[in-house]
């Protein structure tokens, strides 16, 4: 776990103001310790996104939330796929040429 200290010395342009709006409006969401706040590596990549849709992006506080969400959904969809590809890949040789073959015809339509 990383304290708020460290997450700020890791996070380019990322303030003591802009951390604490973060954790309020709960796009991240880290745990608390006893001297505050404790990020995991996920939060510190949130907080790094963050930063850069705000400000390399010009992405406001109204649109983060939507943004944020979508990001994750995609991730969580690519996280889906990937567990739907190896239950695929441990079936056997006809179920995946005839899996393949069904998704083959949903590409020619």
């Amino acid at each position: 776990m990383i304290k708020e200290s460290e997450v700020l010395l890791q996070v380019e342009g990322l303030t003591v103001t802009r951390l604490h709006v973060c954790v309020e409006q709960s796009w991240v969401k880290p745990a608390q310790g006893d001297s505050g706040f404790l990020f995991d590596r996920l939060d510190v990549a949130r907080l790094r996104l963050i930063c850069e849709l705000s400000e390399d992006l010009a992405v406001n506080d109204d649109a983060l939330p939507l943004v944020l969400s979508l990001i994750d959904q995609k991730h969580s969809l690519e996280r889906r796929l990937r567990v739907l590809a190896q239950a695929i890949s441990e079936q056997d040789e006809a179920v995946r040429e005839k899996l393949a073959a069904r998704l083959q015809d949903q590409e020619s339509e």
